[in-house]
């Protein structure tokens, strides 16, 4: 039996389409995507100004529950991580991360990956398939429904709301960018969730040619690219990407989405031991850095992904910092997260799906 397609992956125009070939009125798919992104309902029957006789053929053409929670973990440090089966029986991963009144989720895009990172426990799950628009959203709406469920509020005494979406949870989110480009313009879209384009942060491996396509879509987002070494011998050692789009193809790239939207890109920087943490790298870093605007994050490998590959020393990590800020480069360290409930992407998912570390 084929899986009905999941409303919220429709664009406006597309339900209007759809209202229209069953002849209904095309004002409605305001009203239905009001209920969907504003009030964020969970049935069908609370669309209460929608016609019964239009709710039941909504409920016959379209899912409107996609995800099924298999199960959340709280970590001590108040990161939850939930784990979805999704309705072909696989799983993801999505990842809230509370900070400083913001609530920043960290949303999966396809289900494994195919681009096989050294470090990212993901990479071991292989790729299945993309993620729809709407079981993405449903990812978002599902932090929201739990943030609701458990009262939580936000700075204002109101009910809290995700505040920042990050596209690094499981998946390469450029090579499902049809659908990563729906998901923003409906998060941006002032009438649905009204979010900021700064909230929302598409994180790449360096898939080049998708890089320009995200500025020619102009889809409302940063961009961060998953940088992590400094040369292409140590990169592709890594990250297989870079045998495609080696290091200069992928600046080329982050200077022209640089120069035609003046925002600023994130280099994420993962610090391997003998690799990407030593006084060589820091000064290659540097070199990338200086004549860009460019800001750095940077994060220590999680032990145990690869084990040919080693978390550094706090003294190694702190000399690494101290180089490169002393040439004035904007660089933070990433505290993880959720060690506790396995919240680096993949670990739980990977578990779930029967395969060992």
């Amino acid at each position: 039996m084929e899986w009905p397609r999941n409303i919220k992956t429709l664009t406006t125009d597309e339900l209007k389409a759809w209202l229209r070939d069953v002849n209904e009125k095309q004002y409605r798919a305001d009203q239905i995507q009001k209920w969907l992104f504003c009030q964020q309902v969970r049935s069908w029957d609370e669309m209460v100004n929608v016609p019964p006789a239009l709710r039941e053929k909504l409920a016959q053409q379209f899912s409107l529950l996609a995800l099924k929670e298999d199960q959340h973990l709280v970590s001590v440090d108040g990161t939850i991580k939930w784990l979805f089966e999704t309705h072909d029986g696989h799983h993801i991963e999505t990842v809230m991360i509370p900070a400083n009144g913001r609530y920043s989720v960290c949303v999966s895009t396809q289900i494994g990956c195919a681009q096989n990172c050294a470090f990212c426990r993901t990479a071991k799950m292989g790729f299945t398939r993309n993620l729809e628009a709407g079981e993405i959203l449903e990812e978002i709406l599902s932090v929201n429904w739990y943030l609701k469920d458990n009262g939580l509020l936000d700075e204002e005494g109101k009910i809290a709301q995700v505040t920042n979406i990050i596209f690094m949870g499981m998946g390469e989110p450029l090579n499902n960018l049809e659908q990563v480009h729906r998901v923003c313009c409906t998060l941006h879209n002032q009438k649905l969730f009204n979010m900021g384009a700064k909230r929302m942060t598409v994180s790449t491996s360096g898939v080049v040619p998708k890089i320009k396509e995200l500025v020619d879509r102009n889809t409302p987002c940063c961009l961060a690219v998953s940088l992590n070494s400094t040369n292409n011998e140590y990169r592709s050692s890594v990250m297989p990407v870079n045998r495609v789009w080696p290091i200069e193809k992928l600046l080329d790239a982050v200077d022209e989405y640089i120069r035609r939207t003046d925002n600023y890109v994130t280099f994420e920087f993962v610090l391997i031991q003998d690799i990407t943490c030593t006084p060589k790298a820091a000064k290659e870093l540097i070199r990338i850095c200086a004549p860009r605007r460019v800001k750095v994050n940077a994060i220590v490998l999680n032990d145990g992904d690869d084990p040919t590959l080693h978390a550094p020393t706090p003294e190694e990590v702190e000399d690494f910092l101290a180089a490169v800020r002393a040439a004035e480069i904007q660089i933070t360290i990433r505290n993880p997260r959720g060690r506790d409930i396995l919240a680096a992407c993949g670990q739980l998912a990977y578990k779930k799906e029967g395969k060992t570390c």
